[in-house]
């Protein structure tokens, strides 16, 4: 009898610790204060000659990304903003709230990586949601990818920990215009 007790809560102790850890969600960048705006740089594609226009605004509590994508000599506009060393460590999905117009959007993430002596941009895919519709999207951080100049390359394996900078670009080959916007960026743990 006393063995089977001791067996009863050895089990018992086995199940409960092997049950997943529930995910914390923190608010990584939100758009609430003016300083917000200031944060934000735009890079498009006349840094090699092309002929894109972008950029974007905070207000009503989100920041506003539009432009217009000409895909004649570069085909593509972003919107950048730093972070503090160590934000996305332990960090398992970026969490968003987005507003799109249905084109494809990603999210870039820069480190200090290098291929061939060029800055990795690491990338992901914004999921397509209803297009005009407030949606709350998640993107695993085991979805970026390593690229240079929007090509794949076989870079280094990305490390959220060492994340220094963060943005959306779109970079779809399709001319036109865009505009997505975003109230937040949350850090799923």
């Amino acid at each position: 009898m006393v063995f089977f007790a001791a067996l009863t809560c050895m089990v018992s102790g086995m199940t409960s610790s092997a049950s997943p850890k529930k995910a914390t969600i923190s608010p990584l960048v939100t758009f609430q204060s003016p300083e917000e705006a200031r944060a934000w740089r735009t890079v498009n594609d006349d840094v090699m000659g092309g002929r894109s226009l972008g950029g974007s605004v905070v207000e009503a509590g989100q920041l506003v990304f539009t432009g217009l994508i000409n895909t004649n000599g570069g085909g593509f506009s972003s919107v950048r903003r730093q972070l503090e060393p160590g934000a996305l460590e332990g960090g398992r999905a970026l969490v968003l709230s987005v507003k799109s117009d249905g084109r494809a959007y990603r999210l870039i993430a820069q480190t200090d990586a290098r291929f061939r002596g060029r800055y990795v941009s690491y990338q992901a895919p914004i999921p397509v949601s209803e297009v005009g519709e407030w949606a709350t999207v998640r993107i695993p951080l085991s979805d970026f990818a390593p690229t240079v100049f929007g090509r794949s390359v076989p870079a280094s394996e990305f490390v959220p920990a060492q994340v220094t900078e963060l943005g959306v670009i779109i970079a779809d080959n399709v001319d036109g215009n865009f505009a997505i916007a975003v109230r937040s960026i949350s850090v799923e743990r």
